[in-house]
């Protein structure tokens, strides 16, 4: 027979907690068996021993690469400090040229050719010696690797002194040896540390971001892929660890960049590969015509958010002509459709502004001249927070040069990918102990691959597919956003077309109460009743009213009386509605419409407004605004397009009918969460009781 240990002796053997073994045998990682006398978890040893040796192996690999990377972190401090000691004249941004170009030549160089050691030196004219080797080789790898340099990149700009001591501190590091993402990770994180929280920021498209954008790429990767505005390389590196035989190309238009971008390549191991500097406008610029119709698909995170204002580049764009400037990323939408092949695939991201606002109409209607629209994925506000705070979109687009008949588009949105809002990584602990980043991109991606794969979207509830071209002829407007396209619409006017009840629009049914009031300008006011947009709950239509100093209100308030109903105009996704009931009324954030529901010649009301303010927080109304949500950090509808929601009447029995199953499912719902509060405490209990009743076993007290 086997022997058997304890959890406690289990959770020693293995170094892991108690809870994580509980853990471990819910998901079957390792399964406990019971012990016949008091049913507490036994383990068999043999299997104990076993996995151990897997634990042990994968911690001690993890470990070796973070050590690796601490080394290889800790010498470039080092080298840095050399610099910072001896050449008082420089900056971080030189110093880092200066150790680019040591790696350089570390990277690609045989070991035995860079050797030096400065305790072998007894004349300054070895170390010279040995500076102008460096030197030569340095040239040498420039010319065989076909590396074009910037200006004052051609030669190792130190005293050999200082050359000598970095390559010394280099040297203790075994680079021919370590794993290639330790190469890479060391260069990274040498950039992150020199470029980090200043102007250069924008150099960084997330990782999270670039792993999903190359993972959505994965079935276009091929023959010639290119990033034309590469920065420091990111797409193009996680491109060359997935994809074997293809062609690399970036585009720079900074030259430290492109040298930068080239150095990451080859800290990488990438095999085929050219960086472009053009410094005439970068890929935008006349330059880059000589790759025009040759790529076969791109991966980019332009600088979008900036506007392009010469015109001798504005007028070589249809989308640029005649105009003063020109968002940068809408120029690099019409570059993209130049650089590809025919059939060839662009995953570029864009302001969401592009998709939805008017004012772009010309560069919706382009992309739908000249493109298939194969995916349009939302990302979350925060995702290039603390940096950036800007709403963007990835566009999937496959260059026609005729109607191929294409008429499907995936749509998704990302809410969590994995990343903080202050650029820490976002994680959460499964069942069985291990750890993941929080996010919806292998939701959307497993869903990706069944649109592509003409299968059902099952596994992302803010996945769908769309025919835009269908909407758009129906809707008159050549919207091409997530909110536009979404299906709530589509349901939203067949609810309309179908309905057995006259309709008639919210500004039929309601008056506005537009009685608006500075507090802080009051001198008589010491306080007012305020209902904010925190104080209104989503979807449940609960509002709360707080006691606020007058004097702290400096902004323009709207008054409400009991019986009215606060719609939040701002972010209407979130359901923001609410039937005011407090007594004496009160005053509202100026993003709320106030409605004050009308009363027919008898002096009853056209519509129970306890069952409009319901109506007004439901899908179907929902679907009728979200077509007019426009706005890039705090989207919003006009009073203008909310008025025009249509609202059926029914007759009054079928209201209160209504009302009363509204009224039911809430007192379940109450009912619901007030047994889970119970059920928590109980468990809370039992948990507690537990551990008293151990502490008297092993205290020798009988239960």
């Amino acid at each position: 027979m086997n022997a058997q240990v304890t959890l406690s002796e289990a959770s020693s053997f293995l170094g892991v907690s108690k809870a994580t073994l509980r853990n471990w045998d819910k998901a079957k990682k390792l399964t406990a068996i019971r012990n016949p006398n008091n049913s507490y978890r036994m383990y068999n040893l043999e299997e104990l021993v076993k996995l151990k040796g897997e634990y042990s192996a994968q911690e001690s690999q993890t470990r070796q690469k973070q050590d690796t990377a601490r080394k290889i972190k800790l010498s470039f401090a080092k080298v840095q400090s050399i610099l910072r000691d001896e050449l008082s004249d420089s900056n971080i941004i030189t110093r880092f040229d200066e150790i680019s170009k040591l790696l350089f030549v570390e990277f690609c160089a045989k070991r035995e050719y860079i050797h030096f050691n400065c305790e072998d030196s007894l004349f300054s004219d070895s170390e010279i010696e040995f500076s102008e080797k460096i030197q030569n080789i340095y040239s040498e790898l420039l010319k065989a690797n076909e590396v074009i340099v910037p200006n004052g990149y051609e030669k190792i700009n130190l005293p050999p002194a200082v050359l000598c001591r970095c390559v010394q501190e280099l040297n203790k590091i075994d680079f021919s040896n370590s794993p290639v993402d330790i190469k890479g990770l060391a260069y990274e994180e040498t950039l992150k540390d020199t470029f980090d929280k200043n102007a250069n920021q924008q150099f960084f498209t997330p990782y999270q971001i670039v792993d999903f954008m190359v993972k959505l790429m994965k079935p276009f990767l091929k023959g010639v892929i290119c990033d034309p505005a590469c920065g420091t390389g990111g797409f193009l590196i996680k491109v060359a660890r997935s994809v074997t035989d293809s062609k690399l190309i970036g585009m720079e238009i900074d030259e430290r960049l492109a040298w930068i971008s080239t150095m990451n390549l080859f800290a990488h191991e990438a095999k085929d590969f050219s960086v472009k500097y053009l410094k005439n406008g970068g890929s935008l610029g006349r330059d880059s015509s000589v790759f025009f119709n040759s790529v076969d698909s791109i991966l980019t995170n332009p600088p979008f958010g900036s506007d392009y204002s010469d015109q001798n580049i504005l007028n070589l764009f249809t989308l640029g002509k005649n105009r003063t400037s020109r968002r940068r990323g809408i120029l690099f939408i019409e570059q993209s459709y130049n650089l590809l092949k025919p059939n060839g695939v662009v995953a570029i991201i864009i302001d969401r502004g592009v998709l939805n606002s008017k004012q772009n109409s010309d560069v919706q209607n382009f992309i739908l001249s000249n493109f298939d629209i194969l995916a349009i994925i939302d990302l979350p506000e925060t995702a290039f927070m603390p940096y950036a705070n800007v709403l963007a979109s990835i566009l999937v687009l496959q260059k026609k040069l005729m109607d191929s008949g294409h008429k499907k588009t995936f749509f998704a949105k990302a809410e969590k990918i994995g990343r903080k809002p202050n650029g820490e990584d976002d994680i959460i602990y499964k069942p069985d102990g291990t750890k993941e980043l929080n996010s919806d991109f292998n939701a959307i991606l497993s869903d990706w691959n069944n649109y592509l794969n003409d299968k059902p979207i099952i596994n992302n509830k803010n996945c769908f597919i769309a025919d835009i071209h269908s909407n758009i002829a129906e809707r008159k407007s050549s919207r091409l956003d997530y909110i536009f396209h979404h299906p709530f619409i589509n349901e939203s006017e067949k609810l309309l077309h179908n309905s057995a009840y006259k309709l008639y629009t919210l500004a039929d049914i309601c008056s506005e109460h537009n009685e608006s009031y500075i507090p802080a300008a009051d001198a008589m006011a010491s306080s007012l009743l305020f209902t904010g947009l925190a104080n209104i709950e989503s979807y449940t239509g609960i509002a709360y009213q707080t006691e606020e100093p007058a004097a702290s209100i400096k902004s323009a308030v709207k008054r409400y009386e009991k019986g009215e109903i606060l719609f939040s105009k701002m972010r209407p996704n979130l359901r923001k509605v609410a039937l005011m009931n407090f007594e004496n009324g009160g005053y509202a954030s100026s993003e709320c419409i106030v409605l004050s529901v009308r009363k027919n010649s008898d002096g009853e009301y056209i519509i129970y407004p306890e069952l409009l303010s319901m109506l007004l927080r439901s899908d179907f109304v929902y679907g009728q605004v979200m077509g007019f949500v426009t706005g890039i950090g705090r989207p919003r509808i006009s009073g203008k397009d909310l008025r025009s929601v249509k609202i059926p009447i029914p007759p009054i029995e079928i209201q209160k009918q209504a009302i009363l199953v509204m009224k039911n499912a809430s007192e379940s719902s109450k009912k619901l969460r007030e047994k889970a509060v119970l059920l928590k405490e109980e468990a809370d209990n039992i948990d507690q009781l537990s551990i008293n009743n151990i502490t008297k076993i092993v205290s020798g007290i009988s239960l």
